[in-house]
């Protein structure tokens, strides 16, 4: 036992267990001038088939990455769902579908080559920065004291999860049920839920990710795991029942099942593959939902909902349609807007600044929303806002060079936020889990809402700071443990050698 922890990482997850592959920069040059003539190509003769075109690219992004850094790709699946989403959106988009919430109708052009190509920027910054840290952060994430607290903590975890479920199908019983009730997701948590059921909604990705930590760990028993599992399913289940859609139950799939892909990184594709079967009965589920859902609970004959799933599938991707339609510019620089995104940080509550000055996403709103669809959103106050508009509000402030310069900021701060959530993993402890998972969702949100308050308001600050001064506390414990141990283990071994 004390030799396991004498190798500098401390045991599983240790930095010496971290995967070192040759960086691909050959494949690098190829895929850039690949997305350079998709890009000029689709801009000089627009078609549907630059679209798909840029899919496969976009998937040439992610075998790039995973060449990278594996577990950087792993981590990163929330990203990628939500981007290859876009890009399904952009190609129905250019085939020429309506967008009701911009008022405009799609049709061909360089949308889908354009966001492709900031993606990789995007993903290619993020993929370096994670592969050049990974063994520094998960140096010393675990100790024998930290195992044995860890341990502990299976059950309780597990618990407060069924716990916080079973009281969520309560009150679901009692006031009924979003999905049942044709009820808005957002009205229902504004007006019908409860503190404790807005708990387990608004945290699904931190339940997924500690109840994944101990399904996938290997030194749990297998009734714990088994528990765990089932909470899961069961929770997954429950967030249909209160309204969530496709994309958001895929990403708190993703987080349950990062840590399994973490431990198989090494042989990523057979795991993906023993994976499909249950995924794709997750997805299917998913789907079913989102059709019941807007199929007006049932109402709408099939017709009419596919039209609105089109619709709603279309409004993944709208914002940076109508930007690069509407701002094609190589530079800008828009003072204006600037200013207003840096006096929503000293606010006391920049969301409802954000909202008030007309940014993030809500900058679109004001200038294409149909005049009825823009008043509904006024009613809401900031409850209920259009997605994925980091990409095209950059367009609108900076112009091109722009957007890729911010592409490659944000991907520097999502890697160092996934190497956080790497090390979290690694130690399994659920207090890490809880810091590593909060911080990642505010890079994420930041990446997909153009919300700079959610990284870089004082009070964002001051929680991180806070989680990273925890963190440099528990490594200290973590590394006087085991050089302590290889401390012992060196002495027994001179003792031993002078006796023979």
């Amino acid at each position: 036992m004390t030799m396991a922890w004498t190798r500098g990482g401390g045991g599983a997850g240790a930095s010496d267990d971290v995967p070192r592959r040759p960086v691909p920069f050959g494949g690098i040059v190829a895929l850039a001038a690949l997305l350079a003539v998709n890009w000029l190509l689709a801009a000089a003769v627009p078609g549907v088939l630059f679209s798909l075109t840029s899919l496969l690219l976009f998937g040439g992004v992610l075998l790039l990455v995973g060449r990278i850094s594996p577990a950087g790709l792993i981590l990163l699946l929330p990203l990628v769902i939500t981007r290859g989403a876009t890009l399904v959106s952009l190609m129905v988009i250019e085939a020429g579908a309506y967008m009701p919430e911009v008022n405009r109708l799609g049709e061909a052009g360089d949308a889908s080559a354009s966001f492709v190509a900031f993606t990789a920027v995007f993903f290619l910054v993020f993929a370096a920065i994670f592969r050049r840290f990974e063994r520094w952060f998960v140096a010393y994430a675990r100790s024998p004291l930290l195992d044995d607290l860890v341990a502990l903590l299976g059950w309780p975890v597990v618990g407060l999860c069924m716990a916080l479920g079973a009281f969520a199908v309560l009150h679901g019983l009692q006031s009924g049920f979003p999905l049942l009730a044709g009820v808005d997701r957002f009205l229902y948590r504004r007006e019908y839920s409860n503190g404790l059921v807005l708990i387990l909604l608004d945290n699904k990705f931190l339940f997924a990710a500690m109840l994944g930590a101990i399904a996938f760990a290997p030194r749990y028993r297998p009734l714990l795991k088994a528990a765990a599992i089932l909470t899961f399913l069961g929770l997954t289940g429950l967030y249909f029942l209160f309204g969530d859609k496709f994309f958001t139950i895929l990403a708190e799939v993703a987080f349950f099942a990062m840590p399994l892909l973490l431990a198989r990184q090494g042989r990523l594709a057979a795991t993906m593959l023993r994976l499909a079967v249950p995924v794709a009965a997750l997805l299917c589920a998913a789907l079913a939902a989102t059709l019941y859902i807007y199929s007006g609970y049932g109402r709408l004959p099939l017709d009419r909902t596919v039209t609105l799933v089109g619709e709603r599938i279309a409004g993944q991707g709208e914002l940076w349609f109508v930007a690069s339609r509407d701002a094609r510019r190589v530079t800008h620089w828009d003072a204006h807007l600037v200013e207003a995104n840096l006096d929503t940080l000293g606010d006391k509550s920049p969301p409802a600044s954000a909202f008030a000055n007309g940014v993030e996403t809500y900058y679109f709103i004001q200038r294409y929303a149909p005049a009825k669809l823009a008043a509904s959103f006024r009613k809401n106050q900031g409850w209920v806002q259009l997605t994925m508009g980091t990409e095209a509000m950059a367009l609108v402030m900076f112009g091109y060079v722009g957007v890729a310069v911010v592409m490659a900021l944000l991907g520097v701060a999502v890697a160092f936020a996934a190497l956080y959530l790497r090390r979290a993993f690694a130690s399994r402890f659920p207090l890490s889990l809880f810091f590593a998972v909060w911080t990642f969702l505010q890079v994420y949100f930041s990446a997909q809402q153009a919300s700079l308050w959610s990284v870089a308001a004082p009070g964002q600050i001051k929680r991180l700071l806070l989680f990273v001064t925890i963190e440099i506390v528990l490594l200290a414990i973590n590394r006087a443990q085991i050089l302590s141990a290889h401390g012992r283990a060196r002495a027994a071994a001179f003792a031993a050698g002078r006796a023979a």
